[in-house]
């Protein structure tokens, strides 16, 4: 009855370890789940350096590590069965695993795969809200990709819609780095000015 007492025994530190998984997991899955997309899209635009794309794979590993410690205190006070709880870290680990992975691996090409030519029509659709998408679209892609689109997306500072020549501007700024063109009279071939100066470096 004495050796039992012990195996049940517990460091008070084990408790808390509950709490620190579930801030961990719940942390991990809101960053690749949730902010995952607005990081793959920071990096992309050169915002944030790569780096930030381990942040979630970084957060699982350390939940990986905790859990199996838990359940390793666990075993060795008799409170949990061992091949149960190698079970357990065996399965959370893959799965970290795989999360990890598809928080590294770059994001869907919104335009299906094919490249930037796939933005040319929607670029120059009949439809304001195409336009506007597309022209935010392009702030998503890689770099020179955007650069390939920079003499459509001055077309459409001039566009007639607020939105089109809005979502225009943005992607213009965040390919420029600044903000060169503005909009209004002239906007457009202060832009292209910008593009054209040494400075925005070519695809």
């Amino acid at each position: 009855m004495q050796g039992t007492g012990r195996r049940g025994w517990l460091p008070g530190w084990v408790g808390s370890l509950r709490f620190v998984l579930l801030g961990l997991l719940v942390l991990s899955a809101a960053l690749t789940l949730g902010a995952l997309p607005a990081l793959h899209r920071g990096v992309a635009q050169g915002r944030w350096p790569h780096v930030v794309l381990f942040l979630p794979a970084v957060l699982l590993a350390i939940f990986v590590v905790i859990f199996a410690a838990y359940r390793l205190a666990l075993v060795r006070a008799g409170r949990y069965p061992a091949g149960k709880a190698f079970l357990q870290v065996g399965v959370v680990g893959l799965v970290a695993a795989v999360i990890a992975g598809m928080a590294l691996a770059p994001p869907p090409d919104p335009g299906g795969g094919a490249g930037s030519a796939t933005l040319d029509r929607p670029l120059a659709s009949a439809d304001p809200a195409v336009r506007a998408l597309a022209a935010e679209v392009v702030r998503c892609r890689p770099r020179g990709e955007g650069l390939r689109l920079v003499p459509r997306l001055i077309q459409l500072i001039d566009d007639p819609s607020p939105g089109v020549r809005r979502e225009a501007r943005a992607s213009l700024t965040a390919l420029a780095g600044r903000d060169a063109g503005g909009e209004g009279a002239g906007a457009a071939a202060r832009w292209r000015a910008a593009f054209e100066a040494p400075g925005p470096p070519s695809p």
